[in-house]
């Protein structure tokens, strides 16, 4: 890491966080619950109950109810048998509430209860700012919306203060219900509460209002929604939205929806222009964050947001282009993505796969469903690409496409996978009406291919003349035959592996409160070369993964007594830590846990010239010495603001060696010219996730050909 002094052409950076000021908070105290289940569950409805039912301002926070409130036991009481009265489903396994004695607010609790209590009192004012700032589409509105998050920076309260945009079509859900023949139709849709800020996806139509409203009026206390409920017809749908890991039943009266860019031709959205306007580039984002911060500041709750000049020590920036690569002849050279393509050129691939060491031809099949589209020029250049990277392309054969279904393309594979094959390569149209029941093609052209372990390359009609695409595909070619293009002149220094985790869950139909889960693992060596994929599948109760499946993972053959960093996408759950470490020690390895969370995050931006500009790639926030906010991709628009990556280690792995192994990986990924913002441990772990939860897997479970590229 450097200093951000030394960062060029920037002035400074700063974040979307801001210090509360300690002085302005009003006394607090804390109140522990008592359940028969997972507090977690009960704790915010009790906030939120007890924020209706009381005076003052409540959080839930380290599994605590945080208040500026004394709760007289006699009040308590009576509260609680009005829960156990009024909603037994939610509140039925609250046995307690009761003054924690000798408790101290610790900076998270009362960065928390700034976020979901004094804030509330300000959000009015916000909101109102907001509306100021929504854009019409015709039929649908962009809505800005209010972000915020207590943190703990450096041992003190802090705030971070976000925009979130969101595209929402204007007819209600229950409209949009009625133009409809198939309600199986909604399973899907990305849809809002209309009175609260919750949002998710539509994963099952539960019934009719008639059948659910005194339960859904049981499930509830906020007056808003007891009236939607009351006053919805007997026949209204009832849906079951997911968000996060958690369900809620809703009438559709209740929801609005939210369009995502699949949902834009469905619903007659002008794409470009939604993606336009759902941008914020950073200069107007700040001055919206600014704006909002200075309605805060007014009440007297926080200060200027953390930036590198009033607090040096919380910024650095690490210069990822410094890391050495090595290419073909043991060729050496300081990494830059710009000339990848010239370098292979010049000193050639790292590894060949050993099938093209004595020719190197690779072998493959067109599948070519836009016809329409001249690809004389494109097949032109593909050879020639090749041809200078030492790789020659034979086309075995072409065959042409006119119904793009699931059906069609299986019988089209099956006649030409033939035992030579090297790869399929299919020519896809950009916009494609498929049956809603159905894959998209691309997934169905992925799926087929995935599970017959054919690598596999798709192309879309808008790319074939773009000659940047050309470089990506060429690339992506090379990795998904096995080969290896470049990797780290020096391996990492703290590390001889490095191991990206992800468990797909999903809950199963006909055993309520189990899971099914698939455990996926990408080892690399500590120079980022690929030693192998394994996938596991595994049925789950609760959150944590079984240790026999952690154990397969990690087979003593390959960790015994090695240093290894285990990239996490998204949080280790319940015990998974524990059995991590555990299992390290009795092979003698060391385990460096990294957590990498992608979204949630607030911003950085750097300042030149007074300008507020999106932070650079490796700019980096530090809250403490074992978490950070990086900035881990330059956005790939201009007028598009980064959003950092969560990054959290586990001592004595310290938060600059997590963050250097996040970046370096970054800068392996053999499917673009450009690093993904994740590293290629955990990249593509949503695709992969897809595939895997609808039984899409590759035919070899373990492997060492990057299948998901």
């Amino acid at each position: 890491m450097v200093q951000i002094s030394n960062l060029v052409n920037l002035d400074s950076l700063y974040a979307e966080v801001f210090p509360i000021r300690i002085e302005s908070l009003p006394k607090l105290y804390a109140y522990s619950i008592e359940t028969k289940g997972d507090k977690s569950a009960i704790g915010g409805k009790l906030a939120y109950r007890l924020r209706r039912e009381q005076s003052g301002h409540y959080a839930w926070t380290r599994n605590q109810i945080v208040t500026d409130r004394i709760l007289e036991p006699e009040r308590i009481d009576e509260l609680l048998e009005k829960l156990w009265k009024e909603q037994p489903e939610n509140f039925g396994d609250l046995v307690a509430l009761h003054e924690t004695a000798g408790w101290h607010p610790s900076p998270q609790s009362q960065a928390d209860f700034v976020a979901q209590g004094l804030f509330l009192d300000i959000e009015p004012n916000i909101q109102q700012f907001l509306k100021t700032k929504n854009v019409d589409l015709g039929n649908a509105t962009i809505e800005r919306y209010l972000e915020k998050r207590g943190w703990e920076v450096q041992n003190s309260p802090a705030i971070s203060i976000s925009i979130s945009s969101h595209l929402l079509y204007k007819k209600p859900l229950n409209e949009y219900v009625q133009a409809i023949d198939d309600l199986n139709r909604l399973e899907g849709i990305f849809v809002a509460d209309r009175t609260s800020t919750l949002k998710g996806e539509i994963v099952e139509i539960v019934g009719k209002v008639a059948d659910h409203r005194k339960r859904l009026l049981a499930n509830t206390a906020r007056e808003e929604m007891q009236e939607i409920i009351q006053n919805a017809d007997e026949n209204e749908i009832v849906v079951r939205i997911a968000s996060g890991r958690k369900e809620y039943d809703y009438p559709i009266s209740a929801l609005k929806i939210v369009l995502r860019g699949g949902d834009y031709s469905r619903f007659n959205i002008d794409s470009r222009r939604a993606l336009n306007a759902l941008r914020i580039e950073p200069r107007h984002r700040s001055e919206l964050v600014m704006a909002i911060a200075d309605i805060v500041k007014s009440k007297g709750i926080i200060s200027n947001a953390y930036n590198s000049k009033d607090s040096k020590e919380l910024f650095s920036y690490k210069i990822y282009s410094e890391r050495r690569i090595r290419y073909g002849n043991n060729s050496i050279v300081a990494y830059n993505e710009r000339p990848v393509l010239e370098h292979l050129q010049k000193f050639g691939l790292y590894r060949i796969a050993d099938r093209f060491k004595n020719n190197q031809e690779i072998k493959v099949q067109i599948i070519d469903a836009v016809p329409s589209v001249y690809k004389s020029r494109f097949y032109d250049s593909l050879k020639k690409e090749l041809r200078s990277v030492g790789f020659s392309l034979e086309i075995q054969g072409i065959e042409n496409l006119s119904d793009i279904a699931r059906f069609e393309l299986e019988n089209t594979i099956d006649k030409i996978d033939t035992p030579d094959l090297d790869l399929i390569l299919a020519f896809l149209p950009d916009d494609i009406n498929y049956d809603e029941d159905e894959l998209e093609p691309y997934y169905d052209f992925k799926s087929i291919t995935v599970r017959r372990g054919i690598p596999s390359q798709a192309i879309f009609a808008s790319t074939i003349d773009n000659k940047y695409a050309l470089g990506n595909i060429v690339l992506g070619i090379l990795g998904k035959t096995g080969n290896i293009p470049f990797v780290f002149a020096e391996p990492l220094s703290y590390s001889d592996m490095v191991v990206g985790i992800d468990i797909a869950r999903q809950k199963k139909t006909r055993l309520p409160g189990s899971m099914s889960a698939t455990a996926i693992a990408r080892i690399y060596f500590g120079n980022g070369e690929l030693l192998r994929y394994a996938i596991y599948d595994t049925p789950l109760e609760g959150e944590t993964i079984p240790e026999s499946v952690l154990r397969s993972l990690f087979p003593i053959k390959d960790f015994k007594e090695k240093n290894v960093v285990i990239h996490r996408d998204g949080h280790f759950r319940g015990k998974e830590k524990q059995a991590l470490l555990e299992w390290a020690k009795k092979i003698g390895a060391t385990f460096y846990l990294v957590e990498i969370l992608k979204s949630g995050t607030p911003r950085l931006y750097g300042i030149s010239q007074n300008r507020a500009t999106s932070a650079p790639k490796g700019s980096a926030f530090i809250l403490n010495p074992y978490e950070a906010l990086v900035v881990s991709s330059s956005p790939q628009t201009p007028n598009a603001t980064a959003q950092p990556l969560r990054i959290r280690s586990e001592p004595p792995f310290s938060i600059e060696q997590a963050i250097d192994s996040v970046l370096s990986l970054t800068l392996l990924h053999y499917g673009s010219l450009l690093p993904p913002r994740l590293p290629v441990t955990i990249h593509y772990s949503d695709k992969i996730a897809y595939f895997a939860l609808r039984g899409i897997k590759p035919r070899d479970l373990e492997g060492q050909v990057p299948f998901w590229l």
